[in-house]
């Protein structure tokens, strides 16, 4: 029995194929770079200071060396498979169903982005998670995308609010259908998009600190601020 687990699903972190938004000022191996990056301190930190099992689901099929590249000097142990459907809620409900039936008491989904979340938020979904038997946690960013859905029970028609373009106000109504306990958690800030990108560099890197066990991304934006200064 796994206590706890957390479950990122993630497209191949090569040039053009992930944050391509953020090409300018990134180049597309830059942006390739932080992808992985933040997917790695993703699960480096459920691993090693959250004592998660970290499940990633790689998609698409075929690019199980690629993920294995990117975690190839890890000091811990994760579950890596690929995942299968069309849309991403249907990737991230069938990766949730697989996770349950390898009898998982409580569940995370974290986007890649979320490297950049204080670890006391997620830590915080899992503590509630232990209130009661069935409870759906939805942790929303600054702009009411969802970073974080945690559960005890195989939800997994929450996850189609992931296609909405308010997913938070999507989720909050499909989780209020269910007989279950609902919480949201504090709002907090992700990398997503250029905008985002700036904020974080701008409160972390220019300020001299560095993200809460995220060594990988820091290292990757300080490296940014040696090469550009300001983005």
């Amino acid at each position: 029995m796994i206590d706890r687990a957390l479950v990122v699903v993630s497209r191949t972190p090569l040039p053009k194929e992930v944050k391509a938004d953020l090409v300018p000022p990134l180049t597309h191996e830059e942006a390739a770079e932080l992808h992985a990056s933040m997917l790695f301190d993703t699960v480096e930190r459920a691993a090693l200071h959250l004592h998660a099992q970290p499940y990633v689901y790689f998609d698409p099929a075929d690019a199980r060396m690629d993920f294995e590249h990117v975690f190839r000097h890890a000091s811990f142990e994760l579950k890596l498979k690929p995942t299968g459907g069309a849309k991403l809620s249907e990737k991230i409900g069938n990766a949730v169903e697989n996770v349950f039936s390898d009898g998982v008491k409580k569940l995370i989904y974290l986007d890649v982005d979320a490297a950049v979340v204080p670890l006391q938020q997620i830590r915080l979904g899992f503590d509630l998670m232990g209130l009661d038997d069935d409870v759906v946690v939805l942790g929303p960013d600054v702009v009411d995308q969802l970073y974080l859905i945690g559960m005890k029970k195989p939800h997994v028609g929450v996850f189609d609010s992931l296609n909405a373009s308010d997913p938070f106000e999507i989720a909050l109504k499909i989780s209020a259908s269910l007989s279950t306990m609902l919480f949201t958690i504090e709002r907090a800030q992700c990398l997503r998009d250029l905008a985002s990108l700036r904020r974080i560099y701008n409160s972390f890197v220019r300020n001299g600190q560095n993200i809460e066990h995220a060594r990988r991304t820091t290292d990757f934006l300080q490296g940014l601020k040696a090469k550009y200064g300001d983005i």
